[in-house]
């Protein structure tokens, strides 16, 4: 159990407790309290002083000063680092460190804050007893929290301030949960609503099938009996048809209008033509077989006339080389 994170009493010289360091504050420490001098970062056991920017931390036995963070703890998130506002009334806590290392061990915030229904703790004053809080606009860059220690009965010292904190969050989040209980009895209730319209829709929409159903036998025996009374009309209609009577005409019964010549067209022979017709369309038939006769001998003789010419040619030229060929040989 954590007993003491509320003011420590040292009974030491103060330096100048009305002097204000409001400018030196650093972007990563929280809002500056009126005559603060030192913050205290519990996770890494370091001092910083506003006065001159320096962390102040103990290494080996012996403490250094510097402004920048040490190398050993260079991987340390300051910007979302639980710091802790020193007494205005302390000078050089460091040489009393084995006070804050009791009273505020490494990460001792997560159970005395974080799981014990305290929200958006970003640190804690000395000077006012109580933690300090992350504002409205920075409450996403806060750690998770939960009131498992609460639920587990386990009870810290806190100081009237964190204790009345506490109780205020309880409140509102017992008035949270009532209105979560009562907003999901609400819900239930319109589920249950719904599921009972749901309901009364299935038994209408069976009701619905079933007269459907009934209404489709109903169209069924009408077709039925509008077939069975088509059928009777046509019976009615055709044994009130009067007989068909055919006229006798003087063609023979037995004459066949389905042979083969019906539809062909007629060929035109010899005796079916007019003499004289014929006469001129053999007269004009010879004529022109004399004069396909006389053109084709004309061609013929041409021809034959044309492959003499030809040879004699050839002839006349192979005479001409032999000659030629005699006289260069003599040469």
């Amino acid at each position: 159990m954590f007993t003491a994170c509320g003011v420590i009493g040292l009974g030491i010289s103060t330096g100048q407790p009305g002097y204000g360091y409001g400018d030196e504050n650093p972007q990563w420490a929280p809002p500056y309290y009126s005559g603060a001098r030192y913050y205290y970062l519990p996770d890494i056991e370091c001092y910083y002083d506003l006065s001159n920017r320096n962390f102040i931390y103990l290494n080996d036995g012996r403490w250094f000063y510097t402004q920048n963070m040490p190398s050993m703890y260079s991987s340390f998130d300051l910007y979302n680092s639980f710091a802790i506002v020193l007494d205005i009334n302390v000078y050089q806590p460091w040489m009393h460190h084995q006070y804050y290392v009791s009273h505020y061990p490494r990460y001792y915030y997560r159970d005395y804050y974080d799981h014990s229904n305290f929200p958006y703790v970003r640190g804690f004053n000395e000077n006012r007893r109580s933690a300090i809080y992350w504002g409205e606009n920075d409450r996403h860059r806060a750690r998770k929290w939960d009131d498992e220690n609460v639920r587990k009965n386990r009870n810290f010292n806190y100081s009237k301030e964190d204790r009345q904190q506490q109780q205020n969050w309880n409140n509102q989040n017992q008035g949270v949960r009532r209105e979560n209980q009562e907003f999901n009895r609400q819900n239930q209730d319109a589920n249950r609503q719904i599921q009972d319209i749901n309901r009364q829709n299935q038994d209408v929409n069976r009701q619905n099938q079933n007269v459907n159903q009934q209404n489709q036998d109903v169209n069924r025996r009408n077709q039925e009996y509008n077939r069975q009374n088509q059928d009777v009309k046509r019976q009615n209609t055709e044994n009130n048809r009067p007989p068909v009577t055919t006229q006798q005409g003087d063609r023979n019964e037995k004459t066949n209008y389905y042979g083969k010549p019906i539809g062909n067209s007629v060929k035109v022979r010899k005796e079916m033509q007019n003499r004289e017709q014929q006469q001129k369309a053999d007269a004009k038939k010879n004529a022109d077989q004399k004069r396909n006769a006389e053109v084709k001998r004309n061609s013929e003789q041409k021809q034959k006339a044309e492959t003499k010419k030809t040879e004699t040619k050839k002839s006349e030229e192979k005479n001409k080389e032999k000659k030629e060929s005699g006289s260069v040989y003599r040469r």
